[in-house]
């Protein structure tokens, strides 16, 4: 337990990812721990806008990411939204890895100059509890967390990604290629991930 005042509350300063445009309008100034819900039907646009947001992160801030691909795998619809993306420009900075159990998961975040962003795709694929994500975030206070959940009525479909969208600072909504965030950093702009009218995905462009 640790008690502070207010005076030293508002002098303390946090590390954030400096967004700017379209990114700033929809997320905000985001904490360099920031803990992120992604949650839409099979075919909305989950993976690629995360594909975009950690190729943002990792190009501008020079960070590095780890890719946990439980659902899709090394498949060809994600090396086709790695192309997309253009992620050769991330080359050495995003990892894609695939299977793995949960051990062997925090085994290779404990490695030595990890990756600070983790994406979990998906959380329902995983299985991963709300027991272990709890876990997870206290091992590791500094590292970022992206889960994606499949979605029921707009909401995570199971309660273990309810919790995990609860004890999230940035819960999105994807539908049809569209990014409905709610972010406690400010921002909160629906955010376009494919323009469908002349079916090419965006780059940070705004509905």
């Amino acid at each position: 337990m640790k008690a502070i005042g207010i005076t030293q509350f508002l002098e303390k300063s946090f590390d954030v990812y400096e967004l700017e445009g379209e990114w700033l309008d929809s997320f905000g100034q985001i904490e360099k721990n920031f803990k992120m819900s992604v949650t839409g039907e099979s075919g909305g646009g989950k993976t690629e806008l995360v594909v975009k947001l950690i190729k943002e992160l990792c190009l501008k801030f020079k960070t590095k990411a780890d890719y946990f691909s439980y659902e899709q795998g090394h498949s060809k619809s994600l090396q086709s939204a790695i192309q997309r993306n253009n992620m050769e420009d991330v080359k050495g900075k995003v990892m894609f890895i695939t299977g793995g159990t949960f051990d062997e998961l925090l085994t290779r975040l404990k490695r030595r100059a990890s990756a600070k962003i983790v994406i979990i795709d998906s959380q329902d694929y995983s299985e991963l509890s709300t027991k272990q994500y709890k876990e997870l975030i206290k091992i590791f206070p500094k590292k970022s967390f992206i889960v994606v959940s499949w979605a029921k009525n707009e909401k995570p479909k199971n309660q273990a990604a309810r919790d995990i969208e609860y004890m999230s600072c940035i819960k999105v909504f994807v539908k049809d290629y569209k990014a409905y965030p709610r972010s406690r950093f400010g921002g909160n702009k629906t955010f376009v991930i494919w323009d469908k009218k002349d079916n090419t995905p965006v780059q940070g462009k705004l509905f």
